[in-house]
C-alpha cells in the first residue's frame, strides 16, 4: 500500500483541465508522481440540478455581471470531504488577507488544502460567511478567476513539502524566508561564465572562502531588502543580551556624569575611554560616581585584543561620526541598524560604539535624519534624503527636544533609544557588568 501523500490540494474549479495542465509539468508534476504531493479537481458544475448544469446566476439588488451560486459550490465541497476526506477550506477572492511566505509555511503543516476558485463577479458570500475557512487574495489586482491564484499556492506551499526540492537549503535561502534576520530579498546569483560581455561576477563569489562569501550574500541581502522592500525589515530593539559599551575620548570627562546616566538607563556594559591611562580611569570613575564600569584602553587595538582574551569575543566597532582610525560605520539608519542587528547571530560578539564629539549633530541628521536637523546646504541634507527614501522606519525618529543638551549626548541617547528601545529608570540594585 502506497504511503499518503504529505500534503493534498482539493481544487473546486470550473475550469479542472487548466489546473490538471499546469500541476503536471515541472517540479509540481515530479513530485505528483513520487507521490509526494497530491492535486485532485472537482468541478461545481457536476453538482448543477438543472438540465443546463447552471452554476451562476445575476446578482440581486441588480448589477453588471454573474455571481456562483452557492448549492453547487457547497456540494463540491461536500463531495470532497466525503471522498477523501476533510480539509482546511479556503475560498480565493480579492477581499482578503494577502498570501505571503508565512502563510506558506502554516498551510505547509496542514495534510489537506481545499481552494475554491471564483469566477465572474464572485461566489455567493454565503458561501464566505459559513462554508469555508478563510479566506485568501494573492494580491491587491483582480484576476478573471481563482485558478492562478490556487495554482500559486499549490506551487509555494508544495515545495516545502519534505522532499519535494532535492535540497532542502534552497528553501532556506529563498526570499522571504524566516531566516536569523528576518525575512530578506533572495541575494544575487551568478553563473558561469564568470565574464559576459565584459560584465564580471563579484570576486568575492569566485575567492573559495565560505565565510567572505556568506558574509556578501548577507550584506548583499540587507541592501536588496532596503532598497526594495524595506517594509520587510521590522525595526526592533537590539537583544539585550548583546553587550554594548560606550567608547569615549578621555577629554571629555565633563560630560562624565550625563554619559553614565545613559549607560546606566540603557543597560550598558560600561565606559571604554579611549587614549586614556589608569590615571584617566580613575578620574572617570570619580567623575562618574562609580555608578558605572569603566576601562581606560590606550588605543582601539587594546580593546581588540582584551577582547579577544575574554569571552566577549572579537568586538564589532560602530562609529556614529567618523572618529580616528575607525570609518563610519553607517552611511544610513538602515546600514547601522543592519550592521548592529548582524551581529545579534553571533555568539560572544560585543560592540562598541564611537561617538564623534566633534560634529556630532551633523552625524545625528545623517544617520537618523531627525525632523530638526541639518539644513538643505549641509553636508547631512542629501543623507537624510536617501535615508528617508529607502528607510520609512527609521526616517523620523523622535526629535532632539533639549536645545541645550551636548550634541554628542543628544546622538549617543538617539542611537541607544533605537537599539535598546524605550530606556529603563535605573536599576537600584546591581550594577552593569564589567566593561571590555
Amino acid at each position: 500500500m502506497s504511503e499518503a501523500p504529505r500534503t493534498a490540494f482539493e481544487i473546486i474549479t470550473l475550469f479542472p483541465a487548466a489546473v490538471e495542465a499546469f500541476a503536471g509539468a515541472g517540479l509540481l508534476g515530479k513530485a505528483i508522481e513520487r507521490g509526494l504531493v497530491a492535486v485532485h479537481t472537482t468541478s461545481p458544475r457536476d453538482f448543477a440540478t438543472d438540465r443546463w448544469r447552471t452554476v451562476d446566476d445575476a446578482p440581486f439588488g441588480g448589477g453588471a455581471g454573474m455571481v456562483l451560486k452557492p448549492e453547487p459550490v457547497v456540494a463540491a465541497l461536500e463531495h470532497v470531504v466525503a471522498t477523501r476526506g476533510p480539509c482546511h477550506r479556503i475560498l480565493l477572492t480579492p477581499s482578503a488577507p494577502r498570501f505571503d511566505q508565512r502563510v506558506a509555511e502554516r498551510l505547509a503543516t496542514l495534510p489537506r488544502i481545499a481552494l475554491v476558485c471564483g469566477r465572474y463577479e464572485g461566489i455567493d458570500d454565503r458561501v464566505r460567511e459559513h462554508y469555508v475557512d478563510e479566506c485568501l487574495s494573492l494580491g491587491d489586482f483582480v484576476l478573471g478567476g481563482g485558478e492562478v491564484a490556487a495554482l500559486a499556492i499549490v506551487e509555494a506551499v508544495s515545495r516545502l513539502a519534505e522532499g519535494v526540492l532535492h535540497n532542502p537549503e534552497s528553501v532556506a535561502g529563498d526570499s522571504f524566508a524566516a531566516g536569523d534576520h528576518g525575512p530578506l530579498l533572495e541575494f544575487p546569483q551568478y553563473t558561469r561564465p564568470a565574464v559576459f560581455r565584459e560584465h564580471a561576477v563579484p570576486e568575492v563569489l569566485l575567492s573559495g572562502d565560505h565565510a567572505a562569501v556568506a558574509a556578501w550574500r548577507l550584506a548583499a541581502s540587507l541592501r536588496r531588502t532596503w532598497a526594495l522592500r524595506p517594509e520587510l525589515r521590522a525595526v526592533s530593539p537590539w537583544p539585550p543580551a548583546l553587550p554594548i559599551s560606550l567608547g569615549v575620548g578621555a577629554d571629555a570627562i565633563a560630560l562624565a556624569p550625563a554619559l553614565a546616566e545613559l549607560a546606566r538607563c540603557h543597560a550598558l556594559a560600561g565606559l571604554v575611554v579611549l587614549g586614556g591611562d589608569e590615571d584617566d580611569a580613575l578620574a572617570w570613575t570619580r567623575a562618574t560616581g562609580g555608578r558605572v564600569p569603566i576601562a581606560a584602553m590606550r588605543d582601539l587595538a587594546a580593546v581588540r585584543r582584551r577582547l579577544k582574551r575574554s569571552e566577549a569575543g572579537a568586538p564589532w566597532l560602530v562609529a556614529l561620526a567618523a572618529a580616528g582610525e575607525v570609518p563610519a560605520a553607517a552611511a544610513s539608519a538602515a546600514e547601522l541598524h543592519d550592521r548592529l542587528t548582524t551581529c545579534a547571530g553571533r555568539r560572544g560578539a560585543a560592540v562598541l560604539l564611537l561617538p564623534g564629539l566633534a560634529g556630532a549633530q551633523d552625524a545625528a541628521d545623517a544617520i537618523f535624519a531627525p525632523a530638526a536637523g541639518a539644513h538643505e546646504g549641509s553636508p547631512a541634507a542629501p543623507q537624510r534624503a536617501r535615508v528617508s527614501e529607502h528607510d520609512p522606519t527609521l526616517a523620523n525618529p523622535p526629535a532632539i527636544v533639549d536645545p541645550s543638551r551636548p550634541a554628542a549626548l543628544a546622538v549617543v541617547e538617539l542611537a541607544l533609544t533605537r537599539l535598546r528601545g524605550t530606556p529603563q529608570a535605573p536599576p537600584t540594585h546591581a550594577g552593569p557588568t564589567k566593561p571590555p
